[in-house]
C-alpha cells in the first residue's frame, strides 16, 4: 500500500470517527432523535424503512415535517404541520386524505426533520440486531488478539536471548504515547459500546404509570337574543342574565365556553315539568375538543320547545304552564371521569329567565382524575435517561468508531514500525549500505526473500558485497547479488520460512 493510499484511509477513519463522535453527542443531549418510517403516509417525500433524524427546535411552523409521539399508542408520527399553532399544531400526511386526529402542542414535538438517508432504518435493523453487535464485538477482540499475536512473533526475531512478555502490555509498550492514548480509547469506547448494547437490548418494554392529578374543569354559559327597539330593553339585544321576553324574540343564542383537558363534548336540552313529565332534546353530536379550550353555542326556539311541552300536557291531561329547560353538555375526557355541568332555565308563555342566580351561568369542577402514562423503554446513561431506539444505533456507532481508531492505530503502528527498523538498519549496517534506484530482477534469476537482515547483513560479509537498498511505497528494501542470486530483505516483513522464487521485480 502506497504512503498516499495510507494517508487516505487515515483521513477517512479520522474523518468517519469524528461524524460518528459528533452523532453519538448528538443523540446523548437528548436535542436529536432518529426516527424510521413506517407506512405510505409521506411517499412520495419519505418511503418504507427510511431514516429521519429529527432536532428540537424553539418553534415550528407551518409547511415544516415534524415527529411527535401519538399519546398512549407509543409510537411516533412524522407528519408535515398544515395549521394551528403553539398551542396544538394540525398535522397531515402527505398522501393521506385527513389530517391527524390529535393535536399536539409544542411540548409534545420530538423535533423537525433535519437529515434523510434513504433505506437507512432497513440498514440499521440489520446492523444493529443482537446478532450483527455480536460479531462486532468477536472481530474487535478477534483483531486485537492477532495484532498481539503478530507483535509477539516479529519480537521473538528482533530480541535474541531477551526474556519474552507477550500480551496487550507489552504489545502496548512498543507504541508511541500518543498511539497507546488512541488504543486505550479505543478499548474503553469498545468495553462502553458493548456494555450499551447489552443494556439496550435487554432493556423492558413500555412502561405504564398512572397517577392521580387534579384536572379543574370550568364551563361558562351565556346566552342572547335580536329584539327591536322598545321600552324593554335599552338596545336591540338582550343577553344574559336578563329574561327574554317571548313576544320580542323567539330565537335565542347560547354560548358555551369549556376550558379543561380535552376529549369530546355534546349538547343536550332536557324538558320538565312539575307534573313529572320530561324529555330530552339532542342540540349538538360528540365533538372532539383537542385542546384546553373549546367555544360552541346552540340556537334555541322557543315555540318549538314549548310546543312540545304543550303537546305531551294534552295527552297526558297534566296542566301545564312553565317549563323548566335544562341545557346540559357533557364532556368526556379523554381519561378519567365525564364533566356533566348544567344551566337550568324557566320557560313561560311570557320569557324565557335563569332559574337561579347569575352565579349559575359559570360551573366549575375540581374532581380529581387518574392518567396512565406509557414510558417507551429507555436505559439510563451518564445520569441522562436515553431511549433505547437511540441507545441501540448510538452502541452500534460507538462500537464502529472504536473499530475505526485501532485500524487507524494499526495503520499509523504499521507505518512507524517500518521507519524505526529501518533507522535501526542504517545504524547498524551503515558501512555495507549502498542507497540506489530500485533495481528490477533479470528474467530466471532466483531472488530468495530471508526474513531477519542480520541474515542479509552475514551474506554480504561472506562475499564481500555491499547491500544496494531504496525505499518505495514506504517499504526499505534491501538487496545482496552474488554471481547467480539475490537475496532480499523488506521492512516490516512478517516472520516465516525463507523461501526461494523467481521474481522479475526486486
Amino acid at each position: 500500500m502506497s504512503r498516499t493510499m495510507r494517508r487516505v484511509m487515515s483521513a477517512v477513519v479520522a474523518a468517519l470517527a469524528a461524524l460518528i463522535a459528533i452523532a453519538g453527542a448528538l443523540l446523548l443531549t437528548g436535542q436529536n432523535a432518529i426516527v424510521v418510517t413506517h407506512g405510505v403516509s409521506m411517499n412520495p417525500v419519505y418511503y418504507q424503512g427510511d431514516m429521519v433524524v429529527v432536532a428540537r427546535m424553539p418553534s415550528y411552523h407551518v409547511g415544516q415535517i415534524v415527529a411527535y409521539e401519538m399519546q398512549g399508542r407509543n409510537f411516533v408520527v412524522l407528519h408535515r404541520i398544515i395549521g394551528g399553532d403553539a398551542g396544538g399544531f394540525v398535522f397531515k400526511g402527505d398522501n393521506n386524505q385527513s389530517t391527524d386526529p390529535t393535536r399536539p402542542t409544542q411540548k409534545d414535538l420530538l423535533g423537525r426533520a433535519v437529515l434523510h438517508i434513504p433505506a437507512g432504518g432497513l440498514w440499521l435493523q440489520r446492523i444493529a440486531s443482537p446478532t450483527a453487535l455480536s460479531t462486532y464485538a468477536f472481530l474487535l477482540l478477534a483483531g486485537g488478539g492477532t495484532a498481539v499475536e503478530r507483535r509477539r512473533r516479529r519480537r521473538r526475531h528482533t530480541m535474541s536471548g531477551k526474556a519474552q512478555h507477550g500480551g496487550v502490555t507489552s504489545c502496548l509498550a512498543t507504541l508511541s504515547p500518543a498511539l497507546r492514548a488512541a488504543a486505550a480509547a479505543a478499548a474503553i469506547i469498545g468495553v462502553g459500546a458493548v456494555a450499551l448494547a447489552a443494556l439496550a437490548w435487554t432493556a423492558r418494554g413500555v412502561q405504564s404509570t398512572t397517577t392521580q392529578q387534579s384536572s379543574p374543569r370550568q364551563m361558562t354559559f351565556a346566552y342572547s337574543a335580536q329584539v327591536p327597539r322598545t321600552a324593554a330593553y335599552d338596545g336591540t339585544t338582550a343577553s344574559s342574565p336578563d329574561p327574554i321576553f317571548r313576544n320580542l324574540a323567539n330565537t335565542v343564542e347560547v354560548r358555551y365556553t369549556y376550558r379543561g383537558p380535552p376529549g369530546t363534548i355534546s349538547m343536550t336540552a332536557l324538558l320538565s315539568t312539575a307534573g313529572g313529565w320530561h324529555s330530552s332534546v339532542p342540540l349538538t353530536a360528540a365533538t372532539p375538543v383537542d385542546g384546553t379550550q373549546y367555544d360552541g353555542s346552540v340556537q334555541l326556539n322557543l315555540s318549538a320547545l314549548g310546543a312540545r311541552a304543550q303537546a305531551a300536557a294534552a295527552v297526558t291531561g297534566l296542566p301545564q304552564s312553565q317549563v323548566l329547560l335544562t341545557l346540559a353538555p357533557t364532556v368526556t375526557p379523554t381519561t378519567g371521569k365525564a364533566f356533566e355541568p348544567t344551566l337550568a332555565l324557566d320557560l313561560t308563555p311570557l320569557q324565557l329567565a335563569l332559574a337561579g342566580g347569575p352565579s349559575t351561568l359559570t360551573v366549575t369542577d375540581s374532581a380529581k382524575s387518574s392518567s396512565t402514562v406509557l414510558t417507551p423503554p429507555a436505559v439510563s446513561l451518564m445520569g441522562h435517561q436515553l431511549a433505547v431506539s437511540n441507545a441501540r444505533p448510538l452502541s452500534l456507532w460507538l462500537l464502529a468508531l472504536s473499530l475505526l481508531i485501532a485500524v487507524d492505530v494499526a495503520l499509523m503502528a504499521r507505518q512507524a514500525r517500518r521507519l524505526e527498523e529501518g533507522a535501526v538498519i542504517r545504524r547498524r549496517y551503515g558501512s555495507l549500505l549502498v542507497v540506489v534506484q530500485p533495481i528490477s530482477a533479470s528474467p530466471g534469476r532466483p531472488l530468495v526473500d530471508v526474513t531477519e537482515m542480520k541474515t542479509l547483513a552475514k551474506l554480504a560479509e561472506r562475499y564481500g558485497l555491499l547491500i544496494l537498498c531504496w525505499t518505495r511505497s514506504g517499504v526499505e528494501t534491501f538487496v545482496v547479488q552474488d554471481e547467480n542470486t539475490t537475496y532480499r530483505y523488506r521492512t516490516g516483513t512478517a516472520a516465516s520460512s525463507p523461501v526461494a522464487h523467481v521474481a522479475t521485480d526486486a
